[in-house]
């Protein structure tokens, strides 16, 4: 034991002072009973001293452990619609970036369907197409648009007219035809809240540059009316979210 103790060791000053501190720990309640006992309280220090170090070591690592650890996108369902080799490269995509991401904020539902060919829509099941399979941003913000509807319907329903009322009186003559709007008046007015929804989700996930770069490309590709009133109100827009309470 002696020789493993005072054997000089290629070690760092902090690790020496740490053992050092162990020995000198059992000088003090143990050398002056005897060489017994004094054995006895060295090792009793350093192992002390060893659970000590574990102790603290776990504790930094946790602390240093980003919240994704903490709070991890919960398991989806996702299933192809057909099985093609596209569908599953889309299903893939949606996978990694649910490790990549923490989406469990953002996911009201977790079925979802890979389908192509389908228009991306949210009820009765989720369904995303295969669009965007080479720019995961926008293939994100596919995901959560669909989930801000979830969020209206599943959470929010029973507000669901006061917030059309106070969406279109804030922003009247809201052109609807497509691509301005969705075809429909009242859809078209909570678009602006699920838009709106989109886009502070973007935020979190990818930071607000990447974000409005994404906003941006698609109110020149559809939806434009809305996400010009996103773009050029977002204080408005996000007023009557607060009045109703939405948010994710």
């Amino acid at each position: 034991m002696k020789g493993d103790l005072w054997k000089p060791r290629t070690s760092s000053p902090g690790k020496q002072a740490f053992r050092l501190a162990g020995i000198h720990k059992a000088w003090e309640v143990g050398f002056s009973h005897g060489p017994v006992i004094f054995a006895r309280g060295l090792r009793r220090a350093l192992v002390t001293k060893r659970k000590n170090f574990q102790t603290l070591f776990f504790a930094t690592a946790l602390a240093l452990t980003p919240s994704l650890a903490l709070a991890q996108t919960p398991k989806l369902s996702i299933r192809t619609a057909h099985g093609g080799p596209m569908e599953e490269q889309r299903k893939a995509q949606m996978e990694r970036l649910a490790r990549q991401y923490d989406l469990k904020k953002y996911t009201i539902t977790r079925d979802i369907v890979i389908e192509r060919g389908a228009m991306n829509h949210s009820h009765p099941v989720l369904t995303l197409n295969l669009r965007f399979l080479d720019n995961d941003d926008l293939a994100l913000s596919a995901y959560v648009h669909e989930q801000g509807h979830w969020l209206l319907t599943d959470r929010f329903r029973s507000d669901n007219p006061r917030l059309f009322e106070d969406l279109q009186q804030t922003f009247p003559n809201l052109e609807i035809r497509v691509p301005e709007g969705d075809g429909e008046l009242r859809s078209s007015y909570f678009h602006i809240a699920v838009c709106m929804l989109e886009w502070q989700a973007m935020e979190d996930l990818v930071g607000p540059d990447r974000a409005l770069k994404v906003i941006e490309w698609k109110q020149g590709d559809h939806y434009k009316a809305i996400y010009a009133t996103i773009l050029n109100h977002r204080d408005q827009v996000e007023n009557v979210l607060t009045r109703h309470g939405i948010k994710w």
